[in-house]
């Protein structure tokens, strides 16, 4: 066992000599030695003593309480442990090189382009009176795709390029399905000027807090990336694995709408943007929560197979 997640409700965190006691409702349900773990992860309503941070910081595990729904009250609260610190310094040293940071921008991407080919398909399954425009993107993401090689692929200038192209195709599609009502031509942001922009936006930042919080937990930097580029006040890192979802979140985006969870009546403007009201919220928020695990689940296994790369 390298990191143990606790986050269900009614838990407690006690130690007994080197070893983590958990309690559910006041019931002991299980213990950990400590030199088992490298990191332990928390949600905010966990219960633990300051006997308990003594412990974890004496035998060097890392502590984090991740908060999903306040992502600024998330914090690490015992440092970072020596096995953390190792992968980071290996982790600056791996994407010093060139190749290799291209090596996974492309992989990354490609899987991306592979994932917008199966969101339109599922689309069109389901709304044939769309099977035009939505065959003529598939094919151009068909085509770009054997493209998406390193063999082909020169630098990351250039493959931010076919990814842009690629992005312009498959969104000319995905705006069409969308009722006329709600006034979606394209992504636009900072700020959101139609409901659907409103709801990829606001999933986009979601999901990006998880991704930051599944490096972190693998006790990766998140703001050192391979495809985005060192940025003030961005998690490129977090960034990168971010875009292999995109498309599932967009199909998560298109099924609220599609299945009326959320409704035109749910936004107002104010001068220029759009605004998603209290009820809506709720019920976008309450979809996120049904939606999120296996996501989340995905992250966190993205973020491990790039720690084990790095400490290879």
């Amino acid at each position: 066992m390298k990191t143990l997640f606790v986050e269900q409700k009614s838990t407690e965190l006690r130690y007994e000599r080197a070893c983590l006691l958990i309690y559910r409702e006041g019931k002991r349900v299980g213990s950990v030695p400590l030199v088992q773990l490298e990191r332990i992860v928390v949600a905010p309503h966990v219960t633990l003593s300051a006997g308990v941070l003594g412990l974890v910081a004496e035998k060097e595990v890392a502590l984090l309480v991740i908060n999903h729904r306040y992502p600024e009250r998330s914090a690490i609260l015992s440092g970072t442990s020596k096995t953390d610190v190792r992968r980071r310094v290996h982790q600056y040293q791996y994407l010093q090189d060139e190749a290799l940071r291209l090596h996974w921008a492309v992989q990354l991407i490609r899987l991306k382009t592979l994932r917008q080919i199966r969101s339109l398909h599922a689309i069109r399954r389901h709304r044939p009176e769309y099977r035009h425009v939505l065959t003529q993107a598939i094919s151009a993401l068909e085509y770009f795709l054997p493209g998406l090689t390193q063999e082909d692929i020169i630098s990351l200038t250039t493959l931010r390029g076919k990814e842009g192209a690629a992005a312009a195709a498959y969104f000319k599609a995905y705006t069409q399905v969308f009722a006329p009502d709600l006034q979606f031509l394209g992504r636009n942001r900072r700020p959101p000027r139609d409901p659907v922009n409103v709801c990829l936006s606001l999933a986009y930042t979601l999901y990006y807090h998880e991704s930051v919080n599944a490096l972190k937990a693998a006790g990766l930097d998140p703001a050192l990336g391979c495809y985005h580029e060192i940025y003030y006040s961005r998690q490129s890192l977090a960034c990168d694995l971010l875009e292999p979802l995109r498309p599932l979140i967009d199909a998560w985006v298109y099924a609220l709408f599609n299945g009326h969870v959320l409704r035109l009546e749910d936004f107002v403007m104010e001068e220029s943007s759009c605004v998603l009201q209290h009820a809506g919220k709720q019920r976008f928020y309450e979809a996120f929560r049904q939606a999120v695990l296996p996501l989340r689940r995905l992250l966190r296994r993205y973020a491990y197979v790039a720690a084990q790369v790095i400490d290879a």
